[in-house]
Parts: C-alpha cells; structure tokens; sequence
C-alpha cells in the first residue's frame, strides 16, 4: 500500500503541474485591465441601482429611508411611466422598420460590386466619425417649421409647411427618419464580411439551378448570415429601447410627453426631480426587459437551428 501511494504521489504532482504549464498567464494579465474596469464601470452600478431602487434616496443623508419595492410600485402605477413604455416601443417598431434592415441591403449591394469595392465601404464609414449630437442638431434645423430646409423645399412644389417636430402625429417618425439615412458605419462592414465568408461555389451552384438574385438572398445569404444578423439585432433593440440623445436634443420629451421615453424619464427624475431612487428602479426595470427579451431572440434562434 505504501509503495502504491508513493508511486501515486508523484503522478498527481506531474498532473497539477501540467496543468499549472496549460494555463496562460501573458492573455489573462493583459485582459485583466479590462476585466477590472468593465466590473467598475459595469457591473458595480448596476448593483449600485438595485441597491439605491429600495431606498427613498436622501442626497444629503445617503440612502435614505428604506421602503423595499415602493419605487417600483410608484412608477408601475403611474401614468407617465406607462405612456413612456408605449413610446418606446413605438420607436422600436418605427426604428425596426425604417432603420435595422438598411446595413443589411447596403452590405448586400457592395458585395456585389467589385471596382472600387474599398473606396465604396470608405464611403459607408464616414457619417459614423460625425458626432450623433452634431447630426441631430443638423436635422433640428432642416426640421424647423419657419426656417427649415425641409419646408423650403416641400413649399417650391406646393406642399407644407409641416410642424415635423412641433407636430403630436409626425414627432415620432421625425426622430427616427434621419436614421433612416444615417445607418450603416461598422454594422455594414459586419454584414459584408459575413457575406463575403459565404463560399462562391455555392452562389455559383445557384446560378448555374437557374436561382435568381432574391432566391439567392433569401435562400443564401440571409440563413447564412442570420447569427450575425442576430446579434445586430440585440444591440439594436437594447440602444433603441434606451435612446436618449436624439430625443433629447430634438424634442426633449415633447410635445405634450409625445415622444417621452423612458430613457428619458430616467433622467428627468433623476436630475431635475431629485427622485434617485425611483430613476434607479425605472433603470433596473429596464435592464430586466431587454435582458427578458434578449433570452426570447437566442431561444428563438436555437429553435430555428
């Protein structure tokens, strides 16, 4: 028995060592910077608002008097907050249809072309360097009912002029238009780099079946890019779902709460109300949406596979 364990002995140590050899210290070192700042800017104040929901938040006597769920069912029961979840998704829906898919059928014309493919995809790069406050300011002003480019030129032909941002019916797809135009930046890259990892001889097969250029992208290029397409998708839904910029700069909420969403009510309530307890359960109610709907794509996507 004795010999057993001695001969035992040195096998485990060779096999811790080997395993102290398999792992990589030089990669974790140098991700660890990131690590920690992801944690910190992350992570800590998203506990920190979980934390801060429960309380009714005294900025001179932090946390304040402790009062459980009664953030949450303020804002649940109130109107506001509720008118704020249907804009939001009315956005949503707007941004869906006008918005997403526009990198998809750019990425699909350029993998198309072949002379100045690179000056093309250059091109397609170039409204994402412009800041989106710079942008959106540009637009204010072609919005503007008196002096805006946009009802110079509907009046040439004789139409308008039109209130776009000052109007409760047209405010909402005022705001999502200019993405509309705007799109592209890296999404695009992403698509035709899926595109172009798609194997020619299958595209070539097509061809020769007799499989015409919407077979194609439907039957091809869409199955086979859909992870990507997927993936794009959660980033667009969660950034949609918690724009705040563009509504801010453009409308700030109205008018008459017309284009108030949530993101917006976030800040309101934090920093002209005061109310850091109930901005914090709103942020976290949000958080658990998006994290709910981005669960739903991926086991919507395993399905499909």
């Amino acid at each position: 028995m004795e010999n057993q364990l001695k001969l035992q002995l040195p096998e485990t140590n060779q096999k811790r060592s080997r395993i102290r050899k398999k792992i990589r210290w030089t990669p974790i070192l140098f991700l660890l910077p990131s690590i920690i700042v992801f944690f910190v800017f992350k992570y800590y104040p998203i506990f920190d608002a979980i934390y801060i929901s429960l309380f009714n938040y005294d900025i001179i006597n932090p946390p304040g008097k402790f009062i459980g769920f009664g953030n949450y069912e303020e804002f649940l029961s109130s109107h506001t907050f509720w008118l704020a979840m249907k804009n939001t998704f009315i956005f949503f829906i707007l941004s869906l249809a006008l918005v997403f898919w526009v990198p998809i059928v750019q990425a699909v014309f350029l993998s198309n072309i072949r002379r100045f493919n690179g000056f093309y995809r250059v091109l397609y790069q170039i409204p994402s360097v412009l800041p989106v406050v710079a942008g959106v300011l540009l637009w204010k002003w072609m919005y503007n009912p008196d002096r805006g480019l946009f009802n110079y030129l509907l009046g040439k032909i004789g139409l308008g002029p039109y209130g776009w941002l000052n109007d409760l019916h047209m405010t909402k797809l005022a705001i999502v238009l200019p993405g509309f135009f705007a799109s592209g930046g890296v999404g695009v890259l992403l698509y035709y780099a899926a595109i172009q990892s798609i194997s020619s001889e299958i595209f070539e097969a097509a061809k020769i079946d007799g499989c015409g250029p919407w077979r194609r992208i439907g039957m091809i290029i869409l199955p086979n890019i859909s992870f990507v397409i997927l993936i794009q998708f959660i980033g667009f839904m969660s950034g949609v779902l918690l724009s705040f910029d563009n509504i801010f700069v453009m409308t700030q909420g109205g008018p008459a709460d017309a284009s108030l969403v949530v993101a917006l009510m976030i800040q309101k309530t934090a920093f002209v109300q005061s109310r850091f307890g109930i901005s914090a359960a709103l942020s976290f109610f949000m958080f658990i949406v998006i994290a709910i709907l981005t669960v739903i794509q991926f086991r919507l996507q395993r399905e499909e596979d």
